[in-house]
């Protein structure tokens, strides 16, 4: 390490308790030649300059008193020229922070006036001008709203959690839905019920929003910088009812809607949230033929054997319903020919003995101790 304070340090005469100089002491001449850094601080100078300072002070030291401590003027220069060197403990100047906040104002101020910051106020029930033209069905004026409009002003949902793309679905517009979607909407936005807007066309069984939602967008009929958008869609995507665009297809008897889905890779076996039934499943409880014998022969991916969380086999949940068309169906196909589970018969029997015998006062009847309480 090199002196931080000069020669002269050395040629102060300190002395110990018993008149012997200090400066004869090595262990005094090490500690005090010796910094740490935690003391020189940003004011470090490197060896040339610190040779410099010796020579200066040398000439100066002859012409002052032993015993004496001054800084010159040359040393003052030395110490003001060297001020960059930096011993690590003092960190960096940092530049300043104000330096665009001006800037960063006037682009706000710009930016709050322009037209389309009013047209996305939202009103009472948190809807904007872009809401009340989907219900309007004015595809002119929406063209207008959503042109050159970040992506986030699309966005704003109403009290319902609604996006001006969820009131297009409901309303059945599918040019207006491809138009929102150019411009840059999010298809995968939640309603308060947790539906997207797919959720939404499959329950509906709109076939057309469908395709539109599923499908790239090309702007060829629409001017715009971007001449293609890859649609990004999770079609495996529970609602807040735990349901997939699958199971609500299904629940539609959308046969057009699940084919689209199985095209883009939409899982048919999937199971419900709830009860854990597959499209396979809810085609035999509805007892809609027609959707039951296009999964099982349009759909090779279709699982049989696939249960509910009860167990239940597609078989089983049709020979509990007595559905013997879909039994016959199901056979032809290799289902197993399974009996439903054991507790389920064992409970449906006993609930039917139990009301033939005692009639529909058998709640009454099995607790003779309770009287039916005459609350009229």
């Amino acid at each position: 390490m090199h002196p931080a304070r000069g020669s002269t340090m050395n040629n102060v005469s300190i002395t110990d308790s018993s008149g012997q100089p200090m400066s004869e002491k090595k262990d005094y001449c090490d500690s005090g030649n010796t910094d740490s850094g935690f003391l020189s601080g940003h004011n470090l100078n490197s060896s040339e300059d610190i040779v410099a300072e010796e020579r200066n002070q040398s000439v100066k030291n002859n012409h002052s008193n032993i015993g004496s401590h001054t800084i010159g003027s040359s040393e003052k220069q030395t110490f003001e020229t060297n001020t960059d060197f930096d011993s690590g403990m003092i960190p960096d100047e940092e530049e300043s922070c104000n330096l665009g906040v001006m800037d960063i104002c006037e682009r706000f101020d710009r930016l709050m006036k322009r037209d389309w910051m009013n047209m996305f106020q939202q009103d009472e029930v948190g809807e904007t001008k872009l809401h009340l033209a989907v219900y309007e069905k004015n595809e002119d004026h929406i063209s207008k709203l959503v042109t050159n409009v970040p992506p986030q002003f699309l966005n704003i949902q109403n009290d319902a959690s609604q996006t001006a793309l969820h009131l297009a679905v409901l309303t059945e517009q599918p040019k207006i839905v491809r138009r929102l979607l150019i411009a840059g909407i999010n298809q995968n936005i939640r309603d308060m019920d947790g539906n997207t807007a797919l959720h939404l066309a499959c329950g509906l069984g709109s076939v057309n929003i469908v395709k539109e939602l599923l499908s790239p967008s090309l702007c060829s009929d629409i001017t715009q910088s971007v001449s293609h958008i890859k649609v990004s869609q999770d079609v495996e995507l529970w609602n807040y009812d735990g349901k997939t665009c699958v199971h609500l297809a299904a629940e539609a008897g959308s046969i057009g809607a699940l084919r689209c889905l199985i095209d883009v890779g939409a899982d048919i076996n999937a199971r419900e949230g709830k009860s854990g039934m597959s499209a396979l499943h809810i085609s035999i409880e509805k007892g809609n033929e027609q959707l039951a014998n296009f999964l099982l022969d349009e759909c090779p991916l279709v699982s049989l054997e696939a249960v509910t969380y009860a167990g239940m086999t597609a078989y089983q949940l049709a020979l509990l319903q007595d559905k013997r068309i879909l039994i016959g169906d199901l056979t032809k196909r290799g289902a197993e020919q399974i009996a439903p589970p054991v507790s389920d018969v064992e409970s449906d029997s006993e609930d039917e003995m139990i009301s033939h015998f005692y009639g529909p006062s058998a709640f009454s009847a099995t607790f003779s101790a309770i009287s039916a309480i005459n609350v009229s």
